[in-house]
């Protein structure tokens, strides 16, 4: 169980913004602070976030722009899914999006909010003019092999507080932040992030990019997409080699927490998008 244990933090860091397979359930209402008028942009946080993380980014916005932000299931305030899975959870989305005119929404989503944001569009592309998702992966980076895969997750509950203090200290763009989000996401039940770590474990959602039917944008930030990679590069590590027409840009001096680490840069690239999706073709 060696080599497990020793590529865990890695592994997981990445995990976090992979797939799930589909079971059907009815979605739990999530729960929303609203701020502004105007288009509407549906900021969607990552694993162990929280909806208001997005604040200094929609400062920016809601001058302009009506801001939503989004709680994930089982995260603040939103009731968890029971069974979990990335489609039950798009769907939980998908049900948010449903207030909103969708002639005039954006869906912004960060690490496993930008995968459910991925996925609830293809799925039902009529919701929104567009995606942008941030740091977000569709499959997981690493192969654990199905007979390793009970000891990996016996390790991880065994060993659950050690692990996840390191997978989010490391996130951090610096020791200060890392700390800062750990503590968020210790926030999280242990049993609503073991059952999202065991759905993230092995995923696969790569597919869901052919025919993609929505303008969409990748958003790395400088600690994610360093600029010693390239786009196929960062295409191949975070399945997105069947996303064709996909816009791409990234977030200088930026680490997981690029909403509050440059908020004026990542504002200015959505309201950009947003204003282009809105304009007829």
């Amino acid at each position: 169980m060696k080599p497990i244990r020793a590529a865990v933090p890695a592994a997981l860091v990445a995990l976090m913004i992979t797939a799930a397979p589909l079971v059907a359930q009815t979605p739990p209402a999530l729960r929303t602070t609203e701020l502004g008028r105007g288009p509407t942009v549906v900021l969607v946080p990552g694993l162990g976030g929280a909806r208001m993380q997005w604040l200094p980014t929609a400062r920016k916005l809601m001058t302009r722009h009506r801001v939503v932000l989004v709680d994930l299931p089982g995260h603040g305030d939103s009731p968890m899914i029971d069974p979990l899975s990335v489609e039950a959870a798009a769907d939980a989305l998908d049900g948010l999006l449903a207030r909103y005119p969708a002639e005039s929404t954006v869906v912004v989503g960060h690490g496993f909010g930008g995968t459910l944001a991925i996925v609830g569009i293809k799925r039902q592309p009529a919701r929104a003019r567009g995606v942008i998702v941030i740091d977000a992966g569709l499959k997981s980076p690493v192969n654990i092999p199905d007979q390793q895969k009970k000891y990996f997750l016996e390790y991880v509950d065994q060993n659950f507080d050690a692990f996840t203090r390191q997978m989010f200290t490391q996130l951090g763009r610096d020791s200060a932040q890392g700390v800062e989000i750990h503590a968020k996401a210790s926030l999280v039940p242990q049993p609503v992030m073991k059952s999202y770590l065991r759905t993230l474990l092995d995923m696969d959602q790569s597919m869901v990019l052919r025919g993609y039917p929505r303008p969409l944008m990748y958003l790395g930030s400088s600690r994610a997409w360093p600029d010693s990679l390239s786009w196929p590069e960062i295409a191949k590590q975070r399945g997105y080699t069947e996303a064709h027409g996909i816009r791409t840009g990234r977030i200088g001096n930026s680490g997981y927490l690029v909403m509050s680490d440059q908020p004026d840069s990542l504002a200015a690239v959505i309201a950009e998008f947003t204003r282009q999706a809105m304009t007829p073709q």
